[in-house]
């Protein structure tokens, strides 16, 4: 079985349990929120795929906050985070648009190339979120009017923290997050201020 069949099998039968970084590089870095939503949302499988021959995940920058990262992973294996790397999935060789169709719970795009438009596919994923983040000079994908609307309360909610902000304008946090719009939306429901926040989503996503 290929690579990419094989990145295929996985997703289809664990996809909905799985945060999936859709290109994921050479290397792995900088992966703290991606932890953050995995146990936020309880998910199993970290899978990243890429284009490219190889995956590593030796990276020196793998987490932007050690200590924290280290802690959080305990308390969610329940003292055992080396169990994290046991459920980490590799496929390199992978392309995106291969994986049309096969639903993922969350979709991280991190730092993506310019003329990189995987909005087909990741709408077909059907992901609850869609975390999009390291942004300057790369591709922001554009999921507005597919089923999807960007969130300010969910990046609160499950404590994503830029990296690199570098901020254009004062209110820039370098990251998007997008809710497809039948997930968890009873706290902007039950709120007081939920007119207020519809008006926000219209507006912003």
């Amino acid at each position: 079985m290929t690579i990419q069949n094989r990145a295929i099998a996985f997703l289809s039968e664990y996809g909905h349990t799985s945060l999936v970084n859709l290109g994921a590089g050479r290397l792995l870095n900088r992966i703290d929120n991606h932890i953050r939503l995995m146990t936020q949302l309880n998910l199993s499988y970290y899978v990243a795929i890429d284009c490219g021959p190889y995956i590593e995940l030796t990276s020196p920058n793998i987490f932007l906050d050690p200590d924290g990262m280290t802690e959080l992973l305990m308390a969610y294996y329940q003292g055992k985070p080396q169990k994290f790397w046991d459920e980490v999935k590799l496929f390199p060789n992978t392309w995106v648009e291969e994986l049309e169709g096969i639903h993922c719970a969350v979709v991280v795009c991190q730092r993506v190339y310019p003329d990189c438009r995987w909005e087909k596919a990741i709408v077909s994923m059907t992901p609850k979120l869609v975390l999009q983040e390291d942004l300057h000079g790369c591709e922001r994908q554009q999921l507005r009017g597919r089923g999807y609307v960007r969130t300010w309360t969910k990046i609160h909610q499950y404590g994503l923290q830029p990296f690199r902000p570098l901020p254009l304008f004062p209110w820039e946090r370098n990251l998007i997050l997008w809710r497809r719009r039948d997930f968890a939306d009873d706290e902007i429901q039950a709120s007081r201020w939920r007119v207020f926040w519809r008006l926000c989503e219209w507006f912003i996503g």
